[in-house]
């Protein structure tokens, strides 16, 4: 009988926050299963935040494989999942005789799973948060329908910005996708400071600070009252979000972030297939995620210098914004 279930996701922000309805399922199926999360201490404490789990394991990727073992021993799980190209992670749990280990069929190693899931993720046929949730039947978890993660602002530190009419921007994206470009989020800037009469704040990564200073200097050109953000921990950052009239950002971890504490978020997405809205797109109640109308080039969505992204217009997310009736 399966009581403990440990789920291994040391990965970015974004593929955690799409983890989490994987934790949402088993509880609604399994009530009394204790469901752990091993996490890098960068995302613990957004999964600190869902209530779905019951316990935030820390894992380092420079530990020893007799430390890894110990920690997996530590959980005691019944059954283990293990995403991605995880080997010393698979190895561990394979030494600590976990008795159900779940993990994808087209590794090298995936030998050492007694339950493969036998499903490629290259094409867009259902968004990450499906993917992973499907892999619980591999222990009799049939699931029809995938719930948006959820995090709960009640567990989130206090506002520190002295305003509260505010636009999120999340300019950067990180590397992990190509970035809508700094003219867009100007006019777009514009546009709000025109019709909403909303300042804006921009978030961001200490060592993205000068970037986001001149996209500011801009804003500021064109009399938009307008802050920047990069200073704060990532629960300062969740507060933020989670006051913010709308979010908007491309696809990387804050978006996510966003989605899933149910505030209204647009998400932009280029048109290459494996960086899509239909892939990565940001789940939520209030999230709605954009994508090029109109692809420039004869070789997209395949193409290796993805510019696509910019074909994504201010009409459009301006539209967006109506259809969420933010305001």
């Amino acid at each position: 009988m399966i009581k403990r279930i440990l789920i291994i996701r040391p990965d970015k922000i974004g593929d955690l926050i799409l983890t989490l309805p994987m934790a949402t399922v088993i509880k609604d199926t399994m009530p009394d299963a204790h469901v752990s999360f091993l996490v890098r201490e960068y995302t613990a404490p957004l999964a600190s935040l869902c209530t779905d789990i019951d316990q935030v394991v820390l894992y380092d990727r420079n530990w020893s494989l007799r430390k890894t073992i110990s920690l997996i021993r530590s959980v005691k799980p019944d059954a283990i999942f293990v995403f991605g190209h995880k080997l010393k992670l698979t190895v561990a749990s394979f030494i600590a005789r976990v008795p159900i280990r779940v993990g994808r069929a087209y590794f090298w190693f995936s030998f050492l799973y007694n339950k493969k899931i036998y499903e490629h993720r290259k094409n867009p046929e259902r968004n990450e948060a499906e993917y992973n949730v499907r892999m619980l039947k591999a222990i009799g978890i049939n699931a029809e329908i995938t719930p948006f993660p959820k995090l709960d602002k009640n567990k989130l530190p206090k506002n520190l910005l002295p305003f509260s009419d505010y636009i999120v921007f999340h300019v950067p994206t990180g590397g992990s996708a190509p970035q809508w470009s700094e003219d867009h989020f100007v006019e777009l800037a514009k546009m709000i400071a025109t019709k909403y009469n909303s300042s804006i704040v921009l978030t961001g990564l200490p060592s993205e600070n000068t970037n986001l200073l001149q996209v500011a200097e801009r804003m500021k050109h064109n009399a938009i009252d307008v802050h920047i953000n990069t200073e704060s921990n990532l629960l300062g950052l969740a507060s933020i979000l989670a006051s913010a009239k709308f979010v908007i950002s491309g696809s990387t971890g804050p978006g996510h972030i966003a989605a899933a504490l149910g505030v209204p978020v647009i998400g932009l997405f280029p048109g290459v297939i494996s960086l899509s809205k239909e892939r990565w797109g940001f789940r939520g109640s209030q999230a709605i995620n954009l994508s090029p109308l109109f692809l420039p080039k004869q070789e997209c969505p395949q193409c290796n210098d993805c510019i696509c992204i910019n074909e994504i217009t201010d009409e459009q997310v301006g539209d967006a914004m109506k259809n969420l009736n933010t305001y």
